[in-house]
């Protein structure tokens, strides 16, 4: 426990490189809020037709959705969806800062700043209104931009939802609040656990102990995942290809990955509840059977929501299924949620003057064709 205090200052990396220079063919770089963020999409839209917006969890990147992003901009032919993903810093390609203004909307590593990047990176598109696809972290990420922008999203598609289970309303006081957090996916913690808590709580503020911590186990994370042992499917013997082992390891060649993911665990932080009683959107959940604490706090979620009555609300479960649908059930996933994305469609309602949504965005959206240094990945 104390090793990562006696390794000292850790040296400078010598693998990594800017991230445009990992970039596929397909990249794009937009500046929002001074951070470079990096993001695909494919199809353009026609009039009346939707664009959806798809964001990983922790650890993910744009190529969470290889698999999403082109099929489900072809659906209703050439005229189809645009659909768009991005890199949350600290993942992927985007820029990780190192260094922010003070203030609680400076730092970019956390769930807000998340929020915030994705109504940036609309704006920059011009683009009123999405339905919002938030796998894992990245659903709590989509209920941030809910609270900031609701007007935004015209429909939520939470996959493998990491959500706290409690609704606002429910918390009425502190001591319902302490009665209700027994109800969410965090387990409850003895003393050891909470010792645990504390004990890594200063290590990560520790800027040499927390980096020597965060490089040993992310890289050790990054050998394991090298031999092809994920440990995100249901099925532990599930072929993984090497085009999606090098997909997966491609982040942790671009510059600061490591202070990157050290400022985010610092920052993470889980509420004790969400507005879902505000919510008025449809919403469906996709999750797997295997899934553990995730997949039970979905159900409550998804139980609560059709108590509410506020809004339509669907729950998928797949069978011997993990933490990623889209990975483990990718022709399952793309038919439920093409088949949501053509109902709100179906039912959308005008929207803002896209003109007027580019306010506080640094620069426009530009391509960015550099030859690719790593290998090809699928889709």
């Amino acid at each position: 426990m104390l090793q990562p205090w006696l390794d000292g200052v850790p040296p400078p990396l010598t693998d990594t490189v800017p991230p445009e220079q990992l970039a596929d063919f397909d990249s794009k770089f937009v500046t929002v809020d001074g951070v470079r963020l990096h993001y695909k999409e494919a199809g353009t839209g026609g009039p009346g037709k939707p664009t959806v917006l798809l964001m990983h969890g922790l650890n993910g990147s744009t190529f969470s959705w290889r698999d999403v992003l082109q099929p489900l901009s072809e659906q209703g032919g050439s005229e189809g969806c645009r659909v768009i993903a991005f890199d949350r810093p600290p993942y992927g390609l985007s820029e990780r800062p190192l260094s922010w203004p003070a203030g609680p909307e400076g730092n970019p590593y956390t769930s807000e700043a998340g929020a915030r990047y994705a109504e940036g990176l609309l704006k920059a598109l011009g683009i009123p209104q999405a339905i919002v696809v938030g796998h894992s972290a990245g659903a709590l990420t989509a209920m941030e931009l809910f609270k900031r922008n609701p007007g935004i999203i015209s429909g939520f598609v939470f996959v493998a939802p990491a959500l706290p289970s409690t609704s606002t309303k429910r918390v009425q006081n502190e001591q319902k609040r302490k009665q209700d957090s027994k109800d969410s996916f965090i387990w409850r913690a003895s003393l050891g656990q909470q010792l645990q808590r504390l004990y890594m709580r200063a290590l990560l503020q520790s800027e040499n102990a927390g980096l020597n911590y965060i490089r040993k186990n992310l890289q050790k994370r990054r050998d394991e995942v090298a031999l092809g042992k994920l440990q995100v499917y249901a099925d532990a013997e599930q072929e993984v290809k090497q085009a999606v082992i090098e997909g997966y390891l491609r982040p942790m060649l671009a510059d600061n990955w490591d202070r990157g993911s050290l400022y985010s665990y610092r920052a993470f932080s889980f509420p004790s509840d969400m507005p879902y009683e505000e919510i008025r959107q449809p919403v469906m959940f996709i999750t797997g059977e295997k899934d553990g604490a995730l997949t039970r706090g979905a159900k409550k979620v998804a139980d609560l929501l059709k108590a509410e009555g506020q809004c339509s609300t669907e729950y998928v479960e797949y069978e011997s299924c993990g933490h990623v649908p889209m990975d483990e059930r990718p022709a399952e996933f793309l038919h439920d949620l093409q088949r949501f994305v053509t109902d709100v469609s179906s039912e959308r309602q005008p929207t803002p003057d896209a003109d007027s949504l580019t306010d506080g965005v640094d620069d426009a959206p530009l391509p960015l064709y550099p030859p690719s240094k790593a290998a090809p990945v699928d889709g």
